[in-house]
C-alpha cells in the first residue's frame, strides 16, 4: 500500500467492519483506493472470500479479496486515515487495540453514532488527530460479507487535511461525502434521527412500515421534543443531518399518515429493506447502543435540571427486548399509551 505523502493517495483503514465500515470501505476499495479492514471471527472469514455491495438506486458491486486487505488491527499499521466505525460501547476497547499499531501522524475519523466517541478517542489516542464524522443514512447487513445501502445520504466529516484527501477519494468512488465545518452541531442533529433506532427494535418492522404507524411517529416526535428542549437548556446548536430542519421533524412526524408520506418522499429516498442498526444489533446478539443515544438525551436533560421520561422509557424497553433476544413487536398505539403515561408522571 502507498504512503500518504503530499499529493499521494492515503492508505485507508476501517476499524469496525460492521455494516457502515464494510459499505464505506467497500465503496472506496471498489474505486481502487487502498483499503484495509480490521475484522474478526465470522466477518473476517467471510470478507476473505469477497465483499458484496448494493444500494437503493440499483448499484451493485462484487469485490474480490485482492481489491482490499483484511486481518486484525495490526493490518492497519501502515494506514494514514482510520475510519473508526465500531459500536459506541466498543470505542474504548477498540481504541486501545488500535493504539498498539497506529502509525505516527495517522488521523482517526469517527463515523459512529452518538456524541461522545471523539472525547473517548482523544483520551486514548492523544498523539493523533481525531476528527468527528457521521453517517446519516441506513446500511443493512445482509450477510457477514454483504451490505446494502437502503437510503440516500452523504457521509459527513469535520475539517482536517485527512478529510480533504478522503473527500477526493470519495469523488471517484460513488460514495457521497462532504466536509462540514460544524460537525458537533451535525452530530446532535444526527442523534435526533438516531432516537428512532430503539423504536425500530420495539416495532420489529422495516423502517418504512414503522413510519406508516402514527403511534410510532408520535412517540418518536415526543422523544425528539425532549432532546430539542435539553439542547435549548444547554445552549447547544443542532444542524440537520438531512435536508429537513431538525426543529421541523417532530411536526412532520405528527402529520396525518397520507400527508406524512408525501413529505417523506420529497425529503428522503428509502427502500423497503431499511432497518436501524439497533435492529441489526438485536439480531446479532450484541449489546444495545441505546444508552449512547436515548440515554444521552436523559443525561443531557438531567444535567440541566430537566427530565426526558420518553427517552428513559425507550431505554428500558429496549434493554428488555435485548434481554429477551427478541422484539416485543409492540403496536404503535400501545407504545404511545405507555409513553403518554410516562410523560405525565
Amino acid at each position: 500500500m502507498s504512503s500518504a505523502g503530499e499529493g499521494s493517495v492515503p492508505n485507508i483503514g476501517i476499524m469496525g467492519a460492521g455494516a457502515i465500515g464494510l459499505y464505506v470501505g467497500g465503496m472506496l476499495a471498489h474505486s481502487g483506493a487502498p483499503v484495509a479492514f480490521a475484522a474478526r471471527g465470522r466477518t473476517l472469514d467471510s470478507i476473505a472470500r469477497g465483499l458484496a455491495l448494493t444500494r437503493y438506486d440499483g448499484f451493485k458491486a462484487e469485490l474480490k479479496p485482492v481489491q482490499y486487505r483484511f486481518g486484525g488491527a495490526e493490518c492497519l499499521a501502515d494506514c494514514d486515515i482510520i475510519l473508526f466505525c465500531t459500536k459506541s460501547g466498543d470505542t474504548e476497547a477498540a481504541a486501545r487495540e488500535l493504539s498498539v499499531c497506529l502509525k505516527p501522524g495517522a488521523t482517526v475519523i469517527s463515523l459512529q453514532n452518538g456524541v461522545g466517541n471523539v472525547d473517548v478517542l482523544n483520551t486514548i489516542l492523544p498523539d493523533h488527530e481525531i476528527v468527528a464524522g457521521t453517517v446519516p443514512f441506513n446500511v443493512v447487513r445482509l450477510s457477514p460479507n454483504a451490505v446494502h445501502c437502503a437510503m440516500e445520504g452523504k457521509v459527513l466529516v469535520g475539517p482536517s487535511a485527512a478529510s480533504g484527501k478522503l473527500a477526493v477519494l470519495a469523488k471517484g468512488s460513488g460514495l457521497k461525502l462532504d466536509v462540514h465545518q460544524d460537525l458537533e452541531a451535525v452530530q446532535w442533529g444526527k442523534l435526533l434521527l438516531n432516537l428512532n433506532n430503539g423504536l425500530n427494535v420495539l416495532s420489529g418492522l422495516p423502517l418504512r412500515q414503522q413510519f406508516d404507524d402514527p403511534g410510532y411517529r408520535t412517540v418518536l416526535a415526543m422523544a425528539m421534543d425532549e432532546l430539542l428542549q435539553a439542547l435549548d437548556a444547554a445552549g447547544i446548536r443542532a444542524i440537520g443531518a438531512t435536508r429537513t430542519n431538525p426543529r421541523l421533524i417532530p411536526k412532520v412526524l405528527r402529520l396525518p399518515t397520507w400527508l406524512f408520506r408525501i413529505a417523506a418522499r420529497q425529503q428522503l429516498k428509502m427502500d423497503d429493506t431499511a432497518r436501524s442498526s439497533s435492529w441489526d444489533d438485536l439480531r446479532a446478539g450484541r449489546e444495545p447502543e441505546t444508552r449512547f443515544l436515548n440515554g444521552a438525551v436523559v443525561s443531557l436533560a438531567e444535567t440541566h435540571d430537566r427530565t426526558a421520561p420518553v427517552n428513559q422509557l425507550i431505554c428500558r424497553l429496549v434493554d428488555d427486548a435485548f434481554a429477551a433476544r427478541a422484539s416485543p413487536a409492540l403496536l404503535g398505539s400501545d407504545l404511545l399509551a405507555i409513553a403518554r403515561a410516562a410523560a405525565i408522571r
